[in-house]
């Protein structure tokens, strides 16, 4: 029994790894660079960070940090540089702490996004009253991953399975925002702080919304339980 145990373990960390790896490419073929017309340069989907959130719920925290590590530095070595495995480290550090702190109150990082989104937005049209282009669009994605953070809120309140969706949301936030901070400290430039952190915090809610419903449909069909972060 013990035997198949550890079996079952090594195999779905060895699925994990790989999966992360096949999405770190498809990552950097498909920029979100392009989708927005350069609005904000070297922006990602992030999918390959989504595999920490099913790492979460399938591993335990020793396996989880082997694996953020695994993912880091294999990809870094394989599609990026030693600067890219910097920051790429720095988000899957602070991702992965958040899930693992907030996963049995997924809510409450829910809620916090909504906060932070709010407040991301009120601070880009602190200092562009009047935004017009790509600036707009902008906007209105952080307005738009606000809202989707709130409605998680609600349905995480109404039904405990939910719950993936908050830490969801949480650990993609928290992803740009370690990356951001990383970058802030190896470049020197504080005003990314204020200028490019807001957009990085709505576009990481909006994408964690998306994997946190895709990520819940899957969890449903492998019957693992969620709510309280089994």
């Amino acid at each position: 029994m013990l035997l198949n145990t550890t079996a079952q373990r090594v195999g779905r960390f060895g699925l994990l790894a790989a999966l992360s790896l096949v999405l770190g490419y498809f990552d950097r073929a498909i920029p979100l660079t392009m989708l927005l017309s350069g609005a904000v340069p070297g922006i990602k989907l992030g999918l390959a960070n989504t595999v920490l959130l099913y790492g979460v719920y399938m591993l335990d925290w020793k396996s989880c940090v082997a694996l953020m590590l695994t993912k880091v530095l294999l990809s870094g070595f394989l599609f990026g540089s030693l600067s890219a495995i910097l920051y790429s480290l720095a988000g899957g550090v602070l991702s992965l702490t958040v899930m693992l702190l907030i996963r049995r109150r997924p809510d409450w990082g829910a809620l916090a996004i909504a906060v932070l989104a709010a407040l991301s937005d009120a601070a880009l049209l602190w200092r562009n009253p009047h935004p017009g282009g790509q600036l707009l669009w902008c906007v209105i994605l952080i307005a738009l991953a606000c809202v989707a953070a709130a409605a998680v809120f609600v349905f995480i309140r109404r039904n405990p399975e939910n719950g993936v969706l908050g830490t969801s949301l949480a650990g993609a936030v928290a992803h740009n925002v370690g990356q951001m901070l990383a970058a802030v400290a190896v470049l020197h430039t504080p005003q990314l702080l204020y200028t490019y952190l807001p957009v990085l915090v709505g576009i990481g809610a909006a994408v964690g919304a998306l994997t946190g419903f895709v990520a819940r449909r899957v969890f449903a069909a492998l019957k693992i339980r969620t709510e309280r972060g089994d």
